[in-house]
């Protein structure tokens, strides 16, 4: 891939936190509005559809995203698509092809409780979308393309058991296959947009790196999942992290508070803990 984004716009519309803008809402949920070069794209659509409402009071344009990147299968990225769907009519929807696999949280001495996306193809079909479901890595604007299937290569990023998908009739550990990031290569270096790092945020940066050729890391930006990580694991991703010395690491949604306060000790001021409302500019 050869070309750059000559300028990048990142806000976040869904997210756990409040960061900025009267009126907006937060939920357990990831949905954030890229802008490149004057070309939108949504990737996530968080929980419940408060994405259309929030992007409204931040003056942010949805029914120019004609296209929706769906990083997995879990229903707080993906529960507000039919709404913005109903709302602006049809439009492209990006995903890997296990993006409808049946998904659960286990727990002991508890029923598997469903957490995959509540709705099937046939739904968003008669919705309006127009489903381009692959199973690799694809540019969808002039320098910012989808991971494909991201690789695991790290040894301390772990998946937890607590996460199963169901095939056929049995049960199984969720490796997140389906799993994409978004990668924006820019002249400041790469911009890696991730929805929950279930496959590891270093892997996916890796991965990123690998795929593009570009070993400058300019800003991590989405969900990480170190909210249940080990402190080791942690620790080490700070490490490799840092190492890349981005400007950004806008740590949301499933970071959690004490991995957040860490990642703040670690970067200081390139730190941030994201919210609705919080916008990045990369120019």
């Amino acid at each position: 891939m050869s070309d750059c984004v000559n300028r990048l716009a990142v806000t976040i519309l869904s997210d756990n936190l409040v960061a900025a803008g009267g009126g907006v809402l937060a939920e357990h949920g990831l949905c954030l509005h890229i802008e490149a070069d004057g070309q939108g794209l949504l990737f996530d659509t968080g929980e419940s559809g408060v994405c259309l409402g929030n992007a409204a009071r931040l003056g942010i344009d949805l029914p120019r995203a004609s296209t929706v990147v769906l990083s997995h299968g879990h229903y707080d990225h993906t529960g507000g698509l039919p709404l913005l769907l109903q709302a602006f009519g049809p439009r492209e929807v990006v995903a890997h092809r296990g993006i409808f696999a049946p998904k659960y949280a286990r727990a002991r001495a508890a029923r598997p409780r469903p957490i995959g996306s509540p709705y099937g193809p046939e739904k968003l079909l008669r919705h309006g979308a127009v489903l381009r479901l692959l199973d690799e890595a694809q540019e969808l604007l002039p320098g910012v393309l989808t991971s494909g299937p991201i690789e695991r290569t790290t040894d301390f990023e772990s998946i937890p058991d607590t996460f199963a998908v169901k095939a056929g009739t049995r049960m199984r550990k969720d490796m997140f296959v389906e799993e994409l990031a978004l990668i924006a290569r820019t002249r400041q270096g790469l911009v890696v947009i991730v929805g929950c790092s279930h496959r590891g945020v270093v892997n996916a940066v890796r991965h990123a790196v690998k795929l593009t050729g570009e070993d400058r890391l300019h800003a991590v930006i989405g969900g990480t999942h170190l909210a249940p990580a080990s402190g080791d694991q942690l620790e080490r991703t700070i490490e490799e992290l840092r190492a890349l010395r981005p400007r950004l690491v806008a740590a949301c949604h499933c970071t959690g508070f004490r991995a957040a306060a860490r990642l703040c000790a670690a970067f200081g001021d390139a730190f941030s803990p994201g919210g609705v409302g919080y916008r990045f500019v990369c120019k």
